[in-house]
């Protein structure tokens, strides 16, 4: 026993000994290229783990200018909080130094993300795109890697990619199905939201339906909530059989975060109502400790958009209830093509922390800012003028100031993004804007900080919820010969400031040349003040070939870039993608796979939509009038 003592003590510290020399080994390896960097450039040595090991004390703006080789390729490839431009760049590269193809270089980095752990899911959701980007026929060639992939893979979500991947190449769940090993049905179903084709999420509904009402094994009927949600055609039965389970109180928080996924219009409102009051129940139970969880401030967000199918009063007392519960929940929507949250105005308890979501609704990216009180034109100013390059946090257009508070990544269409922090101890108007740029200008509210939130809303109700009203151009055509005497000119350019018309159109002395030019736009259109009004309302009845947005395919993978042609040669295509210098861009044809001209104008529809008849005609009045000067305005 003492000689198998002793020679388990000198194993420990021959592996002692060995893991010291090894290190020793790459702190030379890492220090001696950083000495000899200002006489011979940059370089790494020889030994992968050792050149892994300098790469990784690299920030990531370093790594990104770093030379390029094969170890850097592959660092770029597995690094977090990259742009995916890096990712396919890296992909392109490795598979030209090994002779490979991009597939298999991504396919080949999955596997190694993988032996990496949980901590890698976030590249792992960078590059699962990239792979379902791939026709079938290349995925259906790469079958048995990826067949592998699944049976080998210590992550769940690298076996989700990898049967997402198997479900596209077989243009079938069934194959995958019945094949798959049953201790790994879970992450099948998982895979399915994964599946970027809706007709293949479809088939599966016959599949996953049965298991939210088989309660064992409870992983399945977990992983089946989760799925059924992305399954197209089914939302209002999928709807009432997750508020069953709420109701009954099975696997409740995940079916609250199915819930939330299943848009809200298609909310059946009797089974809404009939939910909510066993939620709020339930939500009053939880104990102080856990209610500034994640899921917590998910089921008290869910529970508020469920009290909007209550009547006024009922709503407000339910918002009540919840707001004593713990931190404050808000969410914010950006509403599609109206350039504007769903809401202008948040109200919070001073010092209190406070759970914002942003869910975009909308096509294009937003973000949301909070400022200083009195910065918002500081801020969004400057952040027009930004390049668009990702700051530390991976964040666009945000400027580096003390008067940015708070802010959120951009937030892709049809994602989310919450963020938490504790509101300021001194009571004031706090903007939250969307920085992106030509945004600030409409896209803006205000986050009142109060010492009490009843008494200030009590005393505020208009401003809570302001009137919006969804203008027709049949309303208005009769009333637009009136827009041409006895208006208030002043207000018509207030609401053309208020409504960031200026930040994209010209108009006299002022405004940016970024759509039509507005002065003497009347004579353009024969005198007709209807015609011109219509056209408010309908931005895309008509679009100028100079003015329409088109997406330009490239090759490489890169996501399409939208913008207007501003200019055109043999080599080039110059394009604008925003009202603001700072977004031209060059794009050699060269790399341009494909042009689609957009069907839909930039202008936002419903963009009168939060103003009255009268202040429509005032705003009509002053756009036809040229908007030349101060006193033309006061002569109206």
């Amino acid at each position: 026993m003492f000689r198998t003592t002793l020679k388990n003590r000198r194993l420990v510290l021959r592996g002692v000994c060995l893991r010291f020399i090894i290190s020793l080994l790459l702190a030379q390896a890492a220090t001696r290229p950083f000495a000899q960097e200002q006489k011979s450039g940059f370089f790494l040595p020889q030994n992968p783990a050792a050149a892994a090991y300098v790469l990784g004390r690299l920030s990531n703006p370093e790594l990104i200018a770093a030379p390029r080789g094969e170890f850097v390729y592959v660092a770029l490839l597995q690094r977090a909080g990259l742009d995916r431009k890096y990712r396919l760049e890296a992909l392109a590269g490795l598979a030209k130094i090994r002779k490979t193809d991009n597939l298999t270089e991504l396919l080949g980095a999955l596997a190694e993300l993988d032996k990496k752990g949980e901590n890698s899911a976030d590249v792992l959701r960078d590059l699962l795109p990239i792979l379902l980007q791939s026709t079938a026929a290349e995925l259906t060639a790469k079958r048995e890697t990826l067949a592998k992939l699944v049976e080998q893979s210590q992550v769940s979500f690298t076996r989700q990619i990898a049967y997402a991947a198997m479900i596209t190449a077989d243009g079938s769940l069934d194959g995958v199905w019945s094949k798959s090993n049953p201790e790994q049905r879970a992450d099948l179903i998982l895979s399915i939201p994964l599946v970027a084709d809706s007709n293949l999420r479809a088939m599966a509904y016959p599949k996953v339906e049965p298991l939210l009402h088989q309660p064992d094994p409870p992983e399945l009927r977990r992983a089946a909530i989760t799925a059924i949600v992305a399954i197209p055609g089914h939302d209002s039965e999928t709807f009432k059989t997750l508020a069953a389970l709420v109701q009954e109180g099975t696997e409740r928080l995940v079916a609250i975060a199915g819930l939330q996924r299943i848009p809200q219009k298609l909310w059946p409102k009797e089974t809404a109502v009939s939910m909510l009051n066993r939620l709020v129940e339930y939500l009053q139970t939880v104990s102080t400790d856990e209610r500034t969880g994640s899921d917590f401030t998910s089921a008290v967000q869910f529970a508020t958009d469920l009290a909007s199918f209550l009547p006024e009063e009922q709503a407000r007392n339910v918002a009540k209830t919840l707001r004593g519960l713990g931190p404050a929940v808000i969410v914010l929507r950006a509403v599609y093509e109206q350039l504007r949250y769903d809401k202008q105005l948040i109200v919070v308890e001073a010092g209190k922390l406070v759970a914002v979501t942003l869910e975009n609704l909308d096509a294009m990216p937003h973000n949301l800012v909070i400022l200083a009180p009195g910065s918002l034109e500081e801020i969004g100013t400057a952040a027009e003028k930004m390049p668009p390059d990702a700051d530390a946090k991976g964040r666009f257009y945000i400027p580096e100031s003390p008067k940015v508070l708070h802010a959120t990544k951009l937030v892709a269409p049809g994602q989310k993004n919450q963020m938490s922090f504790t509101a300021p101890v001194e009571p004031g108007d706090y903007p939250y804007v969307c920085t992106f740029p030509g945004h600030w200008r409409r896209m803006s509210g205000v986050m009142a900080v109060v010492k009490d939130v009843d008494a200030y809303l009590a005393s505020h109700a208009e401003a809570e919820k302001p009137k919006i009203t969804e203008w027709k151009w049949e309303d208005l055509a009769p009333e637009a010969p009136k827009s041409a005497f006895g208006r208030d000119l002043e207000a018509g350019k207030k609401m053309f400031t208020q409504l960031a018309c200026a930040q994209c159109h010209k108009l006299g002395k002022e405004g940016y040349s970024y759509g039509p030019e507005l002065t003497g736009v009347l004579a353009r259109y024969k005198n007709d003040r209807a015609a011109v009004l219509q056209q408010i309302l309908e931005p895309s009845k008509v679009i100028e070939d100079r003015y329409r947005n088109v997406n330009f395919v490239l090759k490489g993978g890169d996501e399409p870039v939208a913008g207007m042609v501003v200019k055109e040669d043999q080599e080039s295509v110059t394009i604008q993608t925003g009202p603001a210098d700072s977004l031209v861009r060059k794009l050699n044809k060269a790399e341009i796979l494909q042009r689609q001209p957009q069907p839909s104008s930039l202008m936002p529809v419903g963009l009168l939509n939060t103003l009255s008849k009268e202040q429509i005609l005032d705003l009509l009045g002053f756009v036809l009038s040229g908007g030349e000067n101060e006193a033309h305005i006061h002569q109206h």
